[in-house]
């Protein structure tokens, strides 16, 4: 009763000494309301104790540990990893002249677009066709000289030698003429295929010759997205695999299916190449070469996997991975149980477990980190 009584009186004295008047605040009279108060704590404190005592006599169950539960995982598991690729294009070149000259004329300008066999710069050559006029005048002669000797062996008069000589001097400048004139049309630079010129490195009076870039013309050709993967997934990437690309320039995430892997490893960067072919639609037309994309490349998948969240697989100083088992005893008290585990592949969230658990296994979650096998716990 008195114990019932208790939380009143304190009540009572407290409500007292806060109404008395501000101007009885003096140091000595504080000083009194102080250890009154203290007094009172001290008082409440032994009656708690002696409830908590009477409540540990009564709950045999109030000093277990509480934790929560989570039931394992039996679903579809995938591991997938990202790199970066490059989109390649079938129809982006830089143009160079075939042969060396001044370059005589530029007839595109950037931006421009352009048909294929469409002239678009030319260099300088005088000096093929005054050497093709020369040649002609030279085949002419030599074609009336073989003729003649033609016509003479005939009629069984001259020697054959002469008859031999004036054949070869004909064809000789006949072929040296079909060179001259593969020459002057390589003067001629013209687009192999039809697109849009993107660059012009050249201007008209300097020189040009093979190596040195004369344009750069892009075409409305395939693109693909070309990247260099770890060789330690050599035996998991395979053609026809899909993959999930995100252009982050542009904002565009596409689908899409390896084309082609690569049967080389790069010795310097222990990679191999894979291929992704992108569909040819409007909506690859702001897909540039040479744009960047991550892409989401799945290497592992299993219909019917047993996994638990990462967080929940324990490691001990020997190396062994373990987790805790819940095993009910009733509906709120059960024991703790140690189970090592034979790990599989991780994702960013669950991993695989290939032995060790059953899909109707609890797993302790809350508090996991706090218990020990064979304790008594309850559930919060």
């Amino acid at each position: 009763m008195n114990k019932l009584l208790l939380p009143i009186i304190m009540t009572a004295l407290l409500v007292a000494s806060c109404s008395q008047k501000s101007s009885q605040n003096s140091i000595e009279t504080l000083t009194k309301k102080r250890d009154s108060l203290s007094l009172i704590m001290q008082t409440v404190k032994s009656e708690m104790q002696l409830i908590d005592n009477d409540l540990a006599l009564l709950d045999t169950t109030r000093s277990f540990a509480s934790v929560t539960v989570v039931d394992v995982v039996q679903d579809i598991f995938s591991h997938s990893f990202k790199v970066y690729g490059t989109v390649k294009s079938d129809q982006s070149i830089k143009i160079y002249p075939e042969t060396a000259g001044k370059i005589e004329g530029i007839y595109v300008r950037g931006g421009d677009k352009v048909k294929s066999g469409r002239l678009l710069a030319s260099l300088d050559a005088e000096v093929f066709r005054a050497t093709m006029e020369e040649v002609s005048t030279q085949l002419n002669l030599a074609e009336t000289m073989f003729e003649k000797q033609s016509r003479l062996w005939e009629q069984k008069v001259g020697s054959e030698m002469d008859f031999l000589q004036s054949k070869m001097q004909f064809e000789s400048l006949e072929n040296r003429l079909e060179t001259i004139k593969k020459q002057l049309n390589m003067t001629e630079v013209r687009a192999p295929f039809s697109g849009v010129i993107d660059k012009i490195y050249g201007k008209v009076g300097e020189y040009g010759a093979p190596g040195m870039p004369l344009l750069r013309l892009v075409g409305n050709g395939p693109l693909s997205v070309e990247m260099q993967i770890p060789e330690n997934y050599i035996t998991s990437i395979k053609k026809g695999q899909k993959v999930n690309m995100n252009f982050t320039a542009i904002k565009m995430k596409k689908e899409g299916w390896i084309s082609q892997v690569g049967d080389y490893i790069d010795p310097s960067s222990r990679t191999f190449n894979v291929s992704v072919n992108l569909p040819q639609n409007n909506g690859n037309k702001v897909i540039k070469d040479n744009m960047m994309a991550s892409v989401e490349v799945s290497d592992y998948h299993v219909n019917d996997a047993i996994m638990i969240p990462n967080k929940l697989i324990l490691q001990d100083t020997k190396g062994v991975n373990y987790t805790y088992l819940y095993l009910y005893e009733n509906k709120e008290i059960g024991t703790v149980m140690r189970r090592d585990l034979t790990l599989g592949r991780s994702n960013d969230n669950m991993t695989e477990i290939l032995s060790g658990l059953a899909n109707t296994d609890k797993i302790i979650n809350r508090g996991i980190r706090s218990v020990q096998s064979g304790e008594n716990v309850k559930i919060y």
